[in-house]
């Protein structure tokens, strides 16, 4: 075999950056809860502790905490002791000293009084008032700003404050109410309380913040964030540090929570107009759980949406989650699945699926998740609209339309209760989409009080008792023995029948039997394999979603929160600023641009005509390696090309896309513990010549070797990347006729893909 002089890619071609190190230092308030605590053996806990370490984890760097007070630890991070404060307040006044990341967490202020304090109710009371702050605090810097006439008294921390003020030293606090609350529980004090709504205009916005000009280390810490934010490690953390203080806030006063008054057995109001369903039970034993006081409100589900939206209601105790409507509100875990359906009249075969749908005229819910769908496949001129689902059906019942797309349980219970014979509901679901608790994002920790008690009544049973009493009527019932024993009789008599008049058959006709068992054993295996297919298609599927909502959620919200700042630097004419957020606005842009070509291009394969033509292997591998220069030359990866005079025949974009998407699988793939190597070559020793791209990285276990070809699997999701490029390799292989398979002995011990492309040719391409 000819070794040509391999083609070696080395790192130093690449553009110096200071990289953020592999251990970062960081630094802590000593007594912040629960955002930043000290435990027993005096290390740094917390909030907001536990979420840079995440942060930081999935951006595979560890961190190391001091801890101190918070006069100590910003001093510590403007003279470059540490790198990172992981709770900081984003304040025009700190804009000059530090970098911050985009806000994590946003909340409000609060006063705090004794409880025989009745003249002060706002800020506007505080005039000519001592109140209380701890130095250096965003509550000095916001009362320093809004010149309220009242006296400022700096303490050393926030519980000096609130000790002072039970004891009758000032007249306020200004703190954030949540550190109130837990504060208050810890000091054990029982004289002092908030008064007055949430300070609208004392708004924290809670950033890890970094020295001023750590621009690596600030694009590592937003990527962790959002990564944190977009595999649900943010909202796991804000339930375990932020429930338990909230239920004691929420059980002193009411959660309005919303619900549609028309939408059996999930929820509805009863003969006496009082809420009853599945939803309403599972809200109130969530009540009971948690030790909170809950008004459970249905109406019309246009309203309770109006509601939550202009803040008259707190919660929605059932909505169906969706990647479009994750940006507008929070979602909790899902308490129930609800298949959903197309119903038709009577005499008329369901369509399949939301595709066969083109043409005709479809009743739907206004709002609702179907109504969101259809809008979605462009069928927005085919709707017609309806106030409920009752309704819709009623329409599609009376009218001239042709189909109705509702949820399968209610409309089986509203078909019976009208006897509307002539309607027919498929028996098979169109779309099954996660019904959840929700509300709009930032409300003040309701989401997580709810998810806590989800989760704990789950866990006792009572749950499982809650959706037998309502949706288990709907179930496939179970068969007792005597109905065991009653179906054999009925069964078993006709069969001993059959087998006696069998026998007095002609052997003709036993063989017509035969023949025609082997036939409908044949339409079975046929059935079952179409059916797995279609339970492959819709694991498939399942992916996708998850994948494609949670990779564009990161980008998403890094986009959202700079598109904040951007207006603000804007308005105040702040250059430096405004170039700084559109640099992270156009990476989260670029980011989903990234997915979505992806997505696009692996659905272009096959459908187009490929233009085969001859090209050499040298010419295929040098335009791929052009193609990955720059995350070859950013990680210092080493890539050596082991030449042989091989001609391939086939569409030569589509062959130069197998090496780069091999190329950079092995990249993203690699261990940092050793220097990174990538070989590529041909094999001619077997009857057809093998390519190969070969690595030192990571590794594959074996029991994974098939499932990293599947659509949308990633074995590490902590790695970046969509699961789209080893699927789309297996495709263009096989749409030139070729197989590929990866060989592996395990973690630690690299990778090599093996693939082939029949037509290919040893020698020169002619006219080489």
């Amino acid at each position: 075999m000819l070794i040509a002089a391999p083609l070696v890619y080395h790192p130093e071609t690449a553009q110096a950056t200071t990289a953020a190190p592999d251990v970062i230092q960081a630094a802590s308030e000593s007594a912040y809860p629960p955002f930043s605590i000290v435990t027993q053996d005096n290390q740094a806990d917390g909030f907001s502790v536990e979420l840079l370490r995440a942060a930081l984890k999935a951006m595979h760097k560890d961190v190391s905490f001091k801890v101190g007070t918070w006069a100590e630890v910003r001093q510590d991070l403007a003279e470059g002791r540490v790198q990172v404060l992981p709770l900081v307040g984003r304040t025009p006044e700190r804009e000059m000293i530090y970098d911050f990341t985009f806000p994590y967490l946003t909340m409000h202020g609060t006063i705090l009084v004794r409880d025989d304090e009745t003249r002060i109710r706002s800020l506007e009371d505080l005039k000519g008032r001592q109140v209380a702050v701890m130095s250096g605090d965003n509550a000095e810097e916001f009362l320093q700003r809004m010149n309220l006439g009242a006296a400022i008294v700096p303490t050393p921390s926030f519980e000096d404050a609130i000790r002072e003020l039970a004891a009758g030293k000032h007249d306020a606090v200004i703190i954030q109410k949540l550190l109130a609350l837990q504060l208050m529980k810890q000091l054990e004090v029982t004289n002092v309380r908030t008064v007055g709504p949430p300070l609208e205009k004392f708004v924290q916005s809670f950033c890890f913040a970094v020295r001023k000009g750590d621009s690596e280390l600030l694009r590592v810490l937003n990527e962790g964030l959002s990564i944190v934010f977009a595999d649900d490690t943010f909202n796991r953390l804000r339930v375990k540090w932020f429930a338990p203080i909230e239920a004691i806030e929420h059980s002193r006063s009411r959660i309005v929570v919303g619900g549609d008054s028309n939408y059996p057995p999930y929820e509805f109001l009863d003969k006496n107009g009082q809420p009853a369903g599945y939803n309403v039970d599972l809200t109130r034993a969530i009540a009971k759980q948690m030790g909170i006081a809950v008004e459970i409100r249905l109406g019309p589900w246009g309203e309770i949406r109006k509601g939550l939206e202009n803040k008259s209601i707190d919660i929605i105790q059932g909505m169906f989650y969706s990647a479009e409507r994750d940006i507008l509100y929070s979602f909790s875990p899902a308490h129930s699945v609800v298949n959903h359906v197309i119903v038709v009249k009577s005499g008329t075969d369901p369509p399949q699926s939301l595709s066969d749908l083109s043409g005709k005229s479809i009743v739907v819910m206004a709002g609702d998740i179907m109504h969101d769908a259809a809008v979605k496949h462009g069928y927005a001129g085919q709707l017609v609209l309806a106030e409920s689902q009752e309704e819709a059906l009623r329409l599609l019942a009376k009218g001239n339309y042709d189909c109705a797309l509702v949820a399968k349980i209610p409309a089986h219970y509203w078909i019976n209760k009208h006897r509307w014979k002539n309607l027919r509901v498929a028996d098979s679901s169109i779309l099954s989409p996660e019904y959840c608790y929700a509300s709009p994002h930032n409300k003040d920790g309701i989401l997580p009080l709810f998810s806590e008690g989800l989760a704990n009544i789950k866990s006792s049973g009572q749950y499982r008792d809650i959706y037998s009493r309502w949706l288990g009527v709907y179930e496939k019932p179970r068969v007792g023995w005597r109905d065991v024993l009653r179906y054999s009789l009925f069964t078993t008599i006709p069969i001993f029948i059959l087998l006696i008049g069998s026998m007095l058959w002609s052997r003709a006709l036993r063989r017509q039997v035969a023949l025609r068992t082997a036939e409908l054993q044949t339409e079975i295996v046929q059935r079952q394999r179409k059916e797995a297919e279609i339970e492959a298609k819709n694991a498939e599927l399942e992916r996708f979603t998850y994948t494609a909502s949670h990779d564009l959620k990161s980008p998403l919200v890094t986009l959202k929160a700079f598109l904040g700042f951007f207006e603000r630097d804007l308005e105040a004419g702040n250059t430096e600023k405004i170039k700084s957020d559109m640099h992270y606005m156009h990476t989260a842009v670029d980011k989903m641009s990234g997915l979505l070509a992806d997505l696009l291009e692996i659905s272009r394969v096959g459908l187009a005509v490929c233009k085969s033509e001859a090209v050499s292997f040298r010419e295929v591998v040098d335009e791929a390696l052009l193609l990955v220069a720059g995350a070859i030359n950013e990680t210092g990866v080493t890539v050596t090309v082991v030449e042989d005079p091989v001609v391939l025949f086939g569409d030569r974009t589509r062959l130069v896309e197998i090496w780069q998407n091999l190329i950079d699988n092995s990249i993203k793939y690699r261990t940092p513990r050793q220097p990174s190597i990538i070989e590529i070559g041909v094999d001619l020793s077997a009857d057809a010549p093998v390519f190969y791209v070969r690595d030192n990285g990571l590794g594959i276990d074996p029991r994974f070797h098939d499932k990293i070809f599947g659509l949308f699997n990633q074995l590490n999701p902590d790695i970046e990347g969509s699961g789209v490029g080893l699927a789309l390799v297996k495709r263009i292989v096989e749409l030139h006729k070729g197989t590929i398979w990866v060989e592996s002995e395990g973690a630690g011990h690299g990778a090599c893909f093996r693939f082939t492309l029949p037509g290919t040719q040893k020698g020169h391409k002619p006219g080489n």
